[in-house]
């Protein structure tokens, strides 16, 4: 097995990378991810136990997000916390154009503070994939934040 430090945000990258991206609201496959590849079966295993990591520790960054929209969001009167960029606003009622705002202090203290976290660093432990494991694959797939965790021997250098 081998350890990698990888910022939190490139865990939400790494996850898009290897399980694929689809636009919500038309379905379409934005990306199919390297899981969808074809791709040996013991490394797809491997592929598949580092998904079962990186899902847990975005599981606890959601919690921070979590408690962070708490500290800083208010209600918006539905049982929703919001955290609107502007606040004050100020409508004309004939143009119905924005006459004035400010910005929110919430919003940027929230957004200060998500970033920081963003960029806190977590090891992970994931099997030590090479680059030979990956020969076979013909992806048009960029996998940069993957290709952290592959380790290159000197002759493939």
């Amino acid at each position: 097995m081998e350890k990698t430090v990888l910022k939190l945000q490139e865990f939400y990258a790494l996850e898009t990378e290897l399980l694929g991206l689809k636009n919500t609201q038309t379905d379409e496959v934005i990306s199919k991810g390297l899981l969808g590849e074809k791709i040996k079966l013991t490394t797809k295993y491997w592929l598949n136990d580092l998904v079962k990591k990186i899902s847990s520790e975005k599981e606890e960054l959601d919690k921070l997000k979590t408690e962070l929209i708490t500290k800083y969001g208010t209600s918006d009167g539905n049982g929703n916390l919001i955290i609107p960029f502007y606040i004050n606003e100020v409508i004309d009622e004939e143009t119905k154009e924005v006459t004035s705002r400010e910005v929110n202090p919430n919003f940027q203290l929230f957004q200060k503070e998500f970033n920081d976290l963003l960029n806190e660093e977590r090891e992970i432990e994931h099997y030590s994939f090479k680059l030979e494991d990956f020969d076979n694959v013909e992806s048009e797939g960029v996998y940069s934040t993957f290709f952290k965790l592959i380790k290159v021997s000197e002759e493939n250098a």
